[in-house]
């Protein structure tokens, strides 16, 4: 196996952690509520828009809303891109193994 394949899957790996990441750490906003707390949107796996709905403006939910889908976008396509990479890993490492045990078993 060449050492392309083996920095590919390294590559994929941490692709799909900082993926995973991104999903669970919360999303704010740069903008704060009447107490002078930031706004939180909730986390990419789940979204929490009460904070956003008690503010004054009306604006923050769309806001938190536009905050979220954006996250989520860019973290489950590194997500997905990262899993395809360490699969395409697997599936060579596996046939490159058993090329080498058929080469084996015929001699």
């Amino acid at each position: 196996m060449s050492h392309r394949r083996v920095y590919l899957g390294i590559a994929g790996l941490l692709l799909a952690v900082i993926g995973i990441a991104a999903l669970w750490f919360p999303v704010y906003l740069d903008q704060y509520d009447a107490y002078g707390i930031k706004v939180s949107c909730g986390k990419g796996f789940s979204s929490n828009l009460t904070q956003a709905a008690q503010a004054d403006s009306g604006d923050l939910v769309s806001q938190c809303g536009t905050a979220l889908l954006v996250r989520r976008t860019w973290a489950i396509s590194a997500v997905t891109i990262g899993w395809i990479l360490v699969t395409s890993f697997l599936v060579a490492w596996v046939h490159t193994g058993q090329q080498a045990t058929d080469e084996v078993s015929r001699a």
